[in-house]
């Protein structure tokens, strides 16, 4: 098999996460055709144990550790600099200097990286003539534009800078490389909007898919976890230090949860995710709110509730989230930009909704109703999100030249 280059900001492993459930299928599907050459970084001390889970999927692998690095500081540098935050933090004459080397030592003709931060390692001229893809999946600048709108006014102005400064930096990246990749149609579009339409016939879209055997409500999974889970239940999942879920959770307890408390006062709404912050830790004191940590599987949760929620009120592509409850045959209620890029059944878009007092009568109407059945949202995971589904054009467009 011919050598493939793959770079990605975060270990690509457990898939438990957003990103790292993306980009470990990814490794596994490009494992099948190509002989990768892995190089990550690690940001969590938590995920080293992790790296040896790699090896089966690699011809070589590099790692480098940016625990101690603070976004502040980077943010600070990046001002200094004239670029974004989210480039200069995943700066590293280290990590360019392994790229630069396996790339000669191994004769590699073919780069595939994830995340736009990641497309500065084989951005350069003497690289111009070997294939470049770019997995960009959300419009990481609109992401910052839609943060800067719900900023107060003193710190507004730093996520309006980096929205400008990411892009350029998009553009630039679309200009240089042959194709750039995106996880829904909606995304695709709105960069082609955004995009000279010259270059737009680079621009492709490779969607998210699920791991139907993990996520199986008939897996054999321990279904024990530290404390006695209590009905009804409601759950979210996901990883908590990511801003967009944090603006969820608060918004939920704020203004869904009282309503769905008030009708069942029994009801526990469990936030189930890794490093959550003070703001979602501070939930807990609201009556029936469990705020869980770091779990080491979710599965137990999701099978466990009556309803999943995904309120999400900022969001880019497509909410792994959201596929998962739905491959475990859950009710998922979420909101417009929740469900964004996600193809439904007509049971499931019904349980879509933007306005609390509507959220909060569809909650409540589901758990008045705890035998309704939705194994039909399994089918139809397992019909359009597999991933070897998702990912079955990606080799054509790895050895095609558009530029």
């Amino acid at each position: 098999m011919p050598p493939l280059l793959y770079l990605c900001h975060r270990i690509p492993f457990p898939p438990n996460k957003g990103d790292k459930i993306a980009t470990f299928n990814l490794l596994k599907f490009l494992a099948k055709h190509y002989q990768i050459h892995l190089g990550y970084f690690i940001d969590d001390p938590f995920d080293q144990q992790y790296i040896k889970e790699l090896v089966p999927y690699c011809a070589s692998s590099f790692e480098l550790d940016i625990c101690d690095r603070r976004q502040a500081v980077s943010g600070v540098k990046a001002l200094l600099m004239g670029e974004s935050i989210s480039t200069t933090h995943y700066h590293s004459k280290q990590f360019q200097a392994w790229v630069d080397q396996t790339i000669k030592q191994h004769n590699i003709q073919k780069f595939f990286v994830y995340s736009s931060a990641m497309a500065q390692f084989i951005d350069h001229p003497r690289y111009k003539k070997n294939t470049r893809i770019l997995n960009m999946t959300d419009i990481d600048s609109d992401k910052w534009r839609q943060y800067a709108l719900a900023k107060p006014w003193y710190s507004k102005w730093i996520y309006n800078r980096e929205h400008h400064q990411l892009a350029k930096f998009e553009q630039k990246i679309l200009q240089h490389f042959d194709v750039v990749t995106l996880v829904t149609e909606q995304e695709k579009q709105l960069f082609c909007q955004m995009s000279p339409s010259a270059l737009t016939s680079k621009i492709h879209t490779v969607t998210n898919g699920v791991d139907t055997d993990y996520f199986n409500p008939d897996a054999q999974f321990d279904k024990s976890i530290p404390q006695p889970l209590m009905s009804p239940a409601l759950c979210f999942t996901g990883a908590m230090d990511y801003w967009a879920n944090v603006d969820a959770m608060v918004w939920f307890c704020q203004q869904v949860w009282p309503l769905v408390r008030a009708k069942h006062p029994q009801c526990q709404f469990y936030i189930v995710g890794g490093n959550p912050p003070k703001k979602v830790t501070e939930l807990a004191i609201l009556p029936g709110v469990i705020v869980t940590g770091r779990v080491p599987d979710v599965r137990p949760y999701v099978a466990h509730a009556n309803v999943v929620v995904a309120p999400m009120k900022i969001a880019r592509g497509v909410q792994n989230k959201v596929l998962e409850a739905m491959s475990m045959a859950k009710a998922v209620v979420m909101t417009t930009m929740a469900q964004e890029g996600i193809n439904t059944n007509d049971n499931q878009q019904a349980l879509v909704h933007d306005d609390a007092n509507d959220m909060a009568s569809c909650i409540n109407d589901l758990l008045d109703s705890p035998n309704l059945d939705f194994t039909e949202n399994r089918q139809w995971i397992l019909k359009y999100y597999s991933w070897d589904g998702a990912l079955l054009h990606l080799p054509q467009l790895i050895n095609a030249r558009y530029s």
